[in-house]
């Protein structure tokens, strides 16, 4: 389920991200909020899915990480913020952060 967040929580995610991507669309589907984001130094497309399962906050990422370590720590970084934000603003604390179909922890 789309997780819902005010104009203001949505500038705020956006400002995180931009702190090292650049965002080059954010749409709230039905199913998720779509966060379309650009690496610029590798040249990469990241995507960014975040939803809600009922206690949970899910942060699923696609990305070309393969054998790029750096740009891996990046997008997990990133997705630590966000989720750390959104702890704050929505009292989820539990997380599963996905990367490429694979779940990983924080």
């Amino acid at each position: 389920m789309r997780i819902n967040l005010t104009e203001n929580q949505l500038e705020e995610i956006k400002r995180i991200v931009q702190k090292v991507l650049s965002i080059k669309g954010i749409k709230p589907t039905d199913e998720y909020l779509f966060i379309h984001c650009f690496l610029k130094i590798q040249k990469e497309t990241v995507y960014y899915h975040l939803f809600t399962d009922i206690d949970k906050l899910i942060i699923r990422c696609y990305a070309r990480v393969f054998d790029n370590l750096g740009l891996s720590m990046t997008i997990r970084s990133i997705a630590k913020n966000v989720f750390e934000y959104l702890k704050n603003q929505t009292g989820l604390d539990n997380t599963i952060y996905i990367e490429n179909g694979v779940e990983l922890k924080f």
